[in-house]
């Protein structure tokens, strides 16, 4: 058992719980550093350790091509996605090609938070998922009316000025959803309510397998609620039901996968397509062993001149905008049309991943500077491997140039 799973210090619920989500602010905090995004569930599970939650908001721009996947996993998780519209501005110095891109996230969940907070007196905690050091405003207001606040963000790009104007402040990769966790000396002793709730699992899983019934995490508590009249993993001492479960499957009850932002769970005997624990949303994609999925391949030479069509736009592209981000390369890729439309936005990431696990692109860590957070961090950018035997042909027929 997971030293995290089994958790002592949970402060006791009292009243009903807000939780409003930054989604682009946390997403890309994990995905520049950890690369892997938010898990939906675990935010909904770490904001009713102070509650009941009432209310549950994620707020960014759902068009964009990065996020068009997420809101159906959010709203699976029982989180509302909140559309945040994004503007895009042209330099004024025509010395300068870049484009500024800004959304008001930070105005409209401030707005709504302030509005929620003045017509349901019944909130007694609010939740922030972010590290934006513009909500330092919306905390001071919300605890000026007797609210308490409680910040999640990463440990790595946070602001200060914010966690130390919050009442509490929770690492969202320490706390919330750990990357690694260590092993506990020994798991504890069980207890009859425990074995229990791990017979009631069993069956539980078995009924929802046969019937089709859906199987995220939330849908499987449900059901547990409903078998055994009562249900709570913290009454049992975990920290979160994600604990619950990990237990559960350590002891061959279940096997869980993460697909998508949701949490899933399949009988220890079943077979799992490859690839279904895989992100969909074109983030660096990654299997549930941590591998990223090959590419769909439909023919192995149309794939190699694709694949070649796609290394001599990103040798372009590379030349105009050094800093090459996973999400930028995919962005771009699709908006110039050099592969064809009928490509879709996985399909693309997917040719990306196999291209950087055949080292055909470098990973490299670049430092910059979070306004923010007034700190500096790392972020993976991509170079192109001009040594790779493949990059070298291409450069041998001309397609890239020498130099």
């Amino acid at each position: 058992m997971n030293h995290a799973d089994r958790n002592v210090s949970n402060p006791e619920p009292f009243g009903d719980v807000a939780l409003y989500i930054d989604w682009e602010n946390i997403k890309y905090s994990l995905w520049n550093h950890e690369s892997r995004v938010p898990n939906a569930l675990a935010l909904k599970d770490a904001a009713a350790r102070f509650g009941r939650v009432v209310a549950a908001r994620a707020y960014a721009n759902w068009q964009e091509a990065q996020h068009q996947s997420d809101p159906s996993d959010l709203y699976s998780a029982g989180i509302e996605p909140v559309y945040v519209p994004t503007r895009i501005y042209a330099a004024n110095d025509p010395i300068k090609t870049a484009v500024r891109r800004k959304n008001s996230v930070d105005v409209k969940l401030t707005v709504d938070a302030v509005d929620f907070c003045l017509t349901n007196p019944n909130i007694h905690t609010f939740v922030l998922v972010t590290g934006d050091g513009d909500f330092v405003h919306l905390v001071n207001a919300l605890r000026s009316r007797g609210k308490q606040v409680i910040l999640i963000g990463c440990s790595w790009s946070t602001s200060w000025q914010l966690t130390s104007t919050a009442d509490q402040f929770i690492a969202y990769d320490v706390d919330v959803d750990p990357l690694v966790t260590l092993e506990a000396p020994s798991p504890g002793q069980s207890t009859p309510e425990l074995e229990k709730a791990f017979e009631a699992l069993d069956q539980v899983m078995h009924d929802i397998r046969r019937e089709g019934e859906p199987n995220v995490f939330a849908q499987v508590k449900l059901m547990l609620v409903s078998r055994l009249g009562r249900f709570d993993e913290r009454q049992l001492g975990f920290a979160s039901f994600k604990a619950f479960m990990r237990e559960a499957e350590t002891r061959g009850i279940v096997k869980t996968y993460t697909v998508g932002l949701i949490d899933r769970a399949y009988l220890p005997d079943e077979h799992v397509p490859e690839g279904i624990a895989a992100s969909e949303e074109g983030l660096e994609l990654r299997s549930a062993n941590g591998h990223q999925p090959p590419a769909e391949h439909v023919d192995p030479q149309e794939d190699r001149v694709l694949m070649g069509r796609l290394l001599v736009f990103l040798d372009d592209l590379e030349r105009n905008s050094p800093f090459m981000s996973f999400n930028f390369m995919a962005e771009r890729a699709i908006e110039s049309g050099v592969l064809p439309p009928s490509l879709s936005y996985y399909q693309v990431s997917s040719m990306l991943n196999v291209a950087i696990e055949e080292e055909m692109l470098r990973r490299e860590t670049k430092e910059v500077f979070t306004r923010a957070t007034n700190e500096y961090r790392d972020v993976n950018i991509f170079k192109l491997n001009r040594s790779h035997p493949f990059v070298a042909e291409l450069i041998q027929k001309g397609e890239i140039p020498a130099t």
